[in-house]
């Protein structure tokens, strides 16, 4: 099985490290990967920069074919001419300029004044670190068509006439799919609305949103496990409970946030502030149903990634008749997580984390039918493992060099 690839490292999330190019464009180039093939180090939108003079800042390779990409640049720095490289593997005995691991990649070098309609936008968002969403589109070079300059845009509004005005409906539809889905994509241009039509240009979007949000109602120690594990993986963590003595920083040293606030009255405020969105977790752990139902109802009616909810499965059912009997539809009581998370034989609040955290990370991924919810098993929520408590001695640190 190959490794997982690093997540890419495009031009936005290097926006600090690239402020020297965008300052001084003449003197630098930019390489940005726009596809792979098979096994390769780095994916789609990873970006370096290279000065005249031979300075590279970040990677697009792990190091395989950095030297050749380098090289690359300071030709299109000659020419003023962008251009599409693809490397492979190298050659009989992997010792030539290319990808040792068999994969294969594309990467558009082109000068730095290339971007020129999209530099003040960029470097104002310099200013304003951290950015929260944002997309830069660029043509790719060889168009048999006039395409939009590149340009940097918020995928929440609609596009510009700049763009639109360019491009077939057809293209004008696929960009606005490219940016409602994220990440880095290739947008064709056809040269018409027809299925068949050739492609007369290529757009390349790059999309950058930030961190998915875990929200945790109730501050009790699997919170502040799921906190302390969920932070790692990447996402913004905010744990929440109307009780002051519980929702604390010192107590929740892992979430990003900590708010004192009713549940349902803070995530009515999140939604209403557009902080919110269809990558967002929710996590109901504090067994009351004076804040748990009102919440869940709240969530359960949202466009949520995962809604889960703490509880035995004698308080599953109560909560559900409660939640049906308070106007939630049945179809929408169907997406709600309960009891939390896969059956791993979870006992301590860590390995609770654990599994919730499966759990979240199957539903946004589409985890295949291997995969079994609590919801969907029978008898005890956990079943007996042949110890009622996991003993200290099994508390294990490790260590990765």
């Amino acid at each position: 099985m190959p490794l997982p690839r690093p997540a890419a490292v495009t031009v936005l999330e290097r926006l600090q490290d690239f402020a020297p190019a965008m300052a001084d464009p003449q003197e630098w180039a930019i390489a940005t990967v726009v596809a792979v093939s098979d096994s390769v180090p780095r994916p789609p939108g990873t970006s370096m920069a290279v000065r005249r003079d031979g300075l590279a800042v970040g990677s697009v390779s792990g190091g395989c074919v950095e030297a050749a990409v380098v090289d690359a640049c300071l030709t299109v720095l000659e020419t003023g001419t962008a251009d599409v490289v693809e490397f492979g593997y190298g050659d009989d005995d992997g010792l030539g300029v290319g990808l040792t691991c068999g994969g294969s990649l594309q990467v558009l070098v082109q000068p730095m004044t290339d971007l020129r309609g999209a530099l003040p936008s960029l470097v104002a968002a310099v200013e304003t670190l951290p950015i929260r969403a944002a997309a830069l589109l660029r043509a790719l070079p060889g168009a048999a068509v006039g395409l939009p300059a590149p340009v940097l845009l918020d995928p929440a509004d609609p596009l510009p006439a700049a763009v639109t005005d360019m491009l077939p409906e057809r293209s004008v539809q696929e960009l606005r799919s490219a940016l409602k889905a994220g990440g880095t994509r290739i947008v064709p241009v056809h040269g018409g609305e027809e299925g068949g039509c050739p492609v007369l240009g290529r757009l390349l979007v790059e999309s950058h949103r930030p961190p998915p949000r875990l929200i945790v109602y109730g501050a009790n120690d699997c919170a502040a496990a799921l906190a302390a594990a969920a932070r790692p993986l990447g996402w913004q963590v905010t744990v929440c409970d109307a009780r002051p003595l519980f929702s604390t920083a010192a107590r929740h040293p892992g979430a990003h946030e900590v708010v004192t606030e009713t549940p349902a009255v803070h995530l009515q405020a999140e939604h209403a502030a557009g902080r919110l969105d269809a990558r967002t977790a929710v996590a109901v752990l504090g067994h009351d149903p004076r804040f748990d139902l009102a919440v869940l109802d709240l969530a359960l009616r949202m466009d949520l990634a995962y809604v889960g909810a703490m509880g035995s499965r004698t308080t599953h059912g109560r909560r559900a008749e409660d939640l049906l009997r308070g106007g939630l539809p049945e179809a929408l009581l169907r997406r709600l997580h309960s009891p939390i998370g896969l059956d791993i034989g979870a006992l301590t609040p860590e390995e609770v984390a654990v599994a919730i955290l499966a759990e979240v990370i199957a539903a946004r991924r589409g985890g295949d039918g291997a995969v079994r919810p609590l919801r969907d098993t029978a008898g005890p929520v956990h079943a007996s493992r042949g110890m009622e408590t996991a003993p200290d001695s099994w508390k294990v640190q490790t260590r990765w060099t």
